[in-house]
């Protein structure tokens, strides 16, 4: 048994030892996402710079290009710029250079924290008021829209505490018909009458709830989505407690940047 787990550890250790490779990241601008399409005209427009790439692949809506050192990843990022235009965010990269029998295997190198690879750490507060508040108005327009289709007349409609919605009639009758009416098509609202001509709709503990989750969601997508385009290596955005969103974005090789800066120094040079 020792044995089969000393072997089984050095087999899924092995991704360590291949490194990384200089790559080029391609992920679609303003929500869009890379095709077979974009695939074709970035192969092209390495071919017709002479430039040799590694490996070429798409892979979950993104491209990634892979090459044998820093210059022809600068060369190679250039032209895919050049050919592809405003349309699509082009990102140096390090991708990891593990053998696909080993991704097969679901073997991955370790992932170095910011104490190992360096880096910067955010810690975000989902603004949870204003999320509900935007939840509140939008039933506030829905109960309106709702008494018109019923030709129910009311007088005011007023935001109340706790993302509630106070709505006033003429009379009780009307304000007993707009109970019966719109407590069917709003399951997720609490609806009671409120004095003599009023009613409160407010929001069960369920969608409450269903809300907020809703809101870090889409934030930790969003972030994500931002993220990726920036072609950052390792990055990780997850949440942390009710309403927080941790991001860690792990830098580049000191070498590599500094490689990538003399680079860009001596083309200001020759262009003055």
């Amino acid at each position: 048994m020792l044995v089969v787990v000393i072997l089984v550890g050095l087999l899924y250790a092995l991704p360590n030892l291949y490194g990384e490779d200089p790559a080029v990241q391609i992920t679609g601008a303003r929500g869009s996402a890379a095709s077979e399409q974009t695939l074709d005209q970035i192969q092209s427009a390495l071919k017709q710079d002479n430039i040799q790439s590694k490996s070429v692949a798409l892979e979950n809506g993104a491209i990634t290009a892979r090459f044998n050192n820093t210059d022809v990843q600068l060369r190679a990022r250039e032209a895919i710029m050049k050919a592809l235009g405003e349309n699509y965010v082009v990102a140096l990269n390090l991708a990891p250079a593990t053998p696909r029998w080993l991704s097969m295997l679901s073997a991955e190198p370790m992932k170095l924290g910011l104490d190992l690879r360096g880096g910067v750490h955010f810690l975000m507060e989902v603004d949870m008021d204003t999320a509900l508040g935007k939840l509140q108005e939008q039933n506030a327009d829905s109960l309106r829209s709702d008494l018109r289709t019923k030709s129910i007349p009311y007088t005011t409609v007023n935001k109340i505490a706790n993302y509630g919605v106070e709505i006033r009639f003429r009379d009780a009758a009307s304000r007993d018909a707009a109970i019966s009416w719109l407590t069917s098509r709003h399951q997720d609202l609490v609806i009671n009458s409120s004095g003599s001509d009023a009613l409160r709709a407010t929001m069960s503990d369920a969608r409450l709830s269903e809300a907020r989750e809703y809101a870090v969601q889409q934030n930790i997508t969003i972030l994500r989505n931002r993220v990726n385009q920036l072609g950052v290596a390792e990055p990780l955005v997850q949440r942390q407690g009710s309403d927080r969103i941790v991001v860690e974005l792990p830098v580049f090789r000191i070498r590599h940047a500094l490689k990538r800066f003399w680079v860009q120094r001596r083309r200001w040079n020759s262009v003055w």
